[in-house]
């Protein structure tokens, strides 16, 4: 597959991952065959042959490998492909050092997972890696399977030097929540505007939505990491009500890039989360929110109207501690995001797809194809995808009234621990199947299929790789995100903006960092 130009509404990957399992219940195992649309043992696949997998992308490292004639995944792959597959599963925080061990040994895996594209490039340029642009044609099916986004990130000097590794998740994690009763009560309807929304949170700071005649109630709470930075806590997608996004939002448009967190919409971002911060509709305890478990407490707490959570929040778990927190489970719903001033409706952006399936460059043609043939098999096959997304058949999922139904959340502690293993072969699930979640709560799943309406494509800085001749780069992030800061708390005044950017081009070298985008964005076709 040759490298195409592609532009930046397309740039997007599918990202994060999550398996949610809870719940109680046994069931009989049955031992699922391998599907029969899947390519069998026919005679291209005549002749066994022996794969070697380094798969750090198992959703849990710490399970063990089961012996061959318990594992049922492993045996799919094998009879489908004709082939002796032998896994290894680095452990946890030393992937790395034993994937250099091997291959400094002389002993690289057939079939390698990696976790981001700058090690898909470096093990290339090393030599350890194929260039599978003359096979990928081969497989349409597999091409299809993934997104052009997807694929343009396994490209590297034009050549494509892997498979997209897995979906990641988007839609779930940040989720629009809201106090519908707190709604109901002040005669108030769901926000669809940035105008709106600032309404509502003035009604629920300031007009005692839970009625206990005290002021102590908040419209909104968000924080940020330890770093200082923005990102994930919340005022991050109050930003994107204005199409803006602090670093790294880069965008092309008419040949150029364009860099979100010094665009002048994000001086209209800042101004409206000021005026928040002025009318006293924040909780000022968002500045010690510096973890998702403290903005957890609050939502568990019921004293904030709106905020920026994980979906999964509505699950059954969730709600109890709701209850033994606060004494109440609130009316908490999940809705759109605000349509902003320019259009702009974003829940999130799609995660970079920064994981692959790398093959060794000592395996031949015939080795390379057969590897290829699974990965194909792993995830196109559709009669195959539950025995690998889901688990195993009548254990982890059934066939219930015609539809496969994920029973994952039902089975006890005891059965979760012993079948631990099949999360080393989850990866073909998709990034938007609400299935695979097992979710409990059928609003967590409405919520997650409606979030991915609102996920907007990621963004071409996504593909940008540090430049070592630029020094001041970490310097320059810090001083843009404490400058953002102070601008939406009101500590510097936004006519102090143009200051800001002066100081980002004399003292930061803004004009470098610029000129670096530019340089990568023609390598990759984006501008040119």
């Amino acid at each position: 597959m040759q490298r195409t130009k592609i532009s930046f509404a397309i740039l997007a990957a599918i990202v994060g991952l999550g398996t949610l399992l809870s719940g109680c219940g046994e069931q009989e195992e049955v031992k699922p065959a391998a599907s029969n649309s899947s390519p069998s043992t026919d005679n291209a696949f005549a002749k066994k042959m022996k794969i070697t997998m380094f798969n750090q992308g198992t959703f849990n490292a710490a399970a063990p490998i089961p012996p061959r004639d318990e594992d049922i995944q492993r045996q799919m792959l094998e009879k489908a492909m004709n082939i002796d597959l032998d896994m290894m599963i680095p452990q946890a925080g030393q992937s790395t050092t034993k994937l250099n061990t091997l291959i400094a040994g002389g002993d690289i895996p057939d079939l390698i997972f990696l976790k981001s594209r700058s090690d898909l490039a470096q093990y290339y340029d090393q030599g350890v890696l194929a260039d599978l642009t003359p096979y990928l044609d081969q497989f349409p099916e597999l091409q299809k399977r993934f997104s052009s986004d997807s694929w343009e990130a396994m490209s590297y000097q034009g050549k494509t030097i892997g498979v997209p590794g897995y979906d990641n998740v988007n839609g779930i994690s940040r989720s629009f929540f809201i106090r519908n009763d707190w709604l109901k009560k002040l005669k108030m309807e769901v926000p669809t505007t940035p105008d709106e929304l600032f309404e509502v949170m003035k009604a629920f700071t300031e007009k005692d939505p839970d009625g206990n005649g005290k002021n102590d109630t908040y419209g909104f709470i968000g924080g940020m990491n330890k770093e200082g930075n923005l990102q994930t806590y919340g005022f991050d997608s109050l930003m994107w009500m204005f199409g803006v996004n602090p670093p790294s939002a880069i965008e092309v448009k008419d040949n150029e890039p364009v860099f979100l967190f010094i665009d002048p919409k994000m001086k209209e971002a800042l101004a409206y989360i000021n005026k928040m911060m002025a009318a006293k509709v924040v909780d000022p305890d968002w500045v010690t929110m510096t973890s998702p478990d403290l903005l957890d407490q609050k939502l568990f707490k019921g004293k904030v109207g709106f905020m920026i959570r994980d979906a999964r929040r509505l699950e059954p778990d969730y709600q109890q501690k709701m209850k033994e927190i606060s004494g109440e489970v609130p009316e908490w719903i999940v809705i759109p995001p605000m349509k902003g001033p320019y259009g702009d409706q974003i829940v999130e952006r799609k995660s970079f797809q920064g994981n692959s399936w790398a093959i060794s460059k000592k395996a031949d043609k015939d080795k390379i194809i057969r590897i290829l043939s699974m990965l194909n098999y792993l995830f196109t096959d559709e009669e195959a995808y539950p025995n690998f997304a889901y688990g195993i058949k009548g254990i982890h999922w059934d066939v219930v009234d015609g539809k496969i139904k994920n029973k994952t959340s039902e089975l006890s502690k005891e059965m979760k621990e012993k079948y631990l293993w099949v999360d080393h072969y989850r990866m073909p699930r998709r990034g938007d199947d609400a299935e695979y979640f097992s979710f409990q709560n059928p609003k967590t799943a409405e919520a997650f299929v409606n979030n991915q309406k609102y996920v907007g494509p990621t963004l071409p800085g996504n593909l940008l790789t540090a430049d070592p001749s630029d020094t001041l780069a970490t310097d320059r992030s810090r001083f843009i995100n404490e400058s953002l800061v102070k601008f939406m708390t009101g500590k510097d005044p936004l006519s102090n903006w143009d200051n800001f950017l002066q100081t980002l081009d004399t003292k930061f070298d803004m004009q470098k960092y610029k000129e670096t985008a530019i340089k990568q964005f023609k390598e990759a076709g984006l501008i040119k």
